[in-house]
């Protein structure tokens, strides 16, 4: 459970509620409530604890690992990525999409080229494919 977790990372590392709170941007109260299993931190303070504890957001989410590897295009990904993936799992659909959007924008910025990477993924009943099209247009389906 997420907020054992969050207790046992704490007092290993002998700190308070209110010092955690204070490092990270947040009430003391947040930090009670999180560990009570009350509420969950939003992806901002997910962020801070993941950075000041140096551990993954998918291990703090204690997402399951995947047997083996994990790679794109055969290359391995790095945990900032593997934590980017994490932290995309937890956004609604609505800010999946504008957060794919913008990072196709930087891409594009970046390269000076369109984008050729299509992401699929399914949403409850339906399935949902967007990104930049081959002739340079934008492509958004929902079937």
């Amino acid at each position: 459970m997420f907020g054992d977790l969050l207790k046992e990372l704490r007092t290993q590392k002998k700190v308070s509620q209110t010092e955690l709170a204070r490092a990270i941007g947040v009430s003391n109260g947040n930090v009670g409530d999180w560990e009570r299993g009350r509420s969950k931190p939003g992806y901002d303070a997910l962020v801070a604890l993941s950075r000041y504890f140096e551990i993954s957001a998918g291990r703090l989410l204690e997402l399951p690992v995947a047997s083996g590897e994990l790679t794109c295009d055969d290359v391995p990904l790095t945990q900032m990525e593997s934590d980017v993936i994490a932290m995309l799992r937890l956004l609604n659909p609505h800010d999946r999409k504008n957060a794919v959007d913008f990072i196709t924008m930087l891409y594009e910025q970046a390269t000076g080229e369109k984008g050729s990477i299509y992401s699929t993924y399914t949403e409850g009943n339906f399935k949902q494919t967007s990104g930049p099209a081959a002739d340079g247009g934008s492509k958004s389906v929902i079937a």
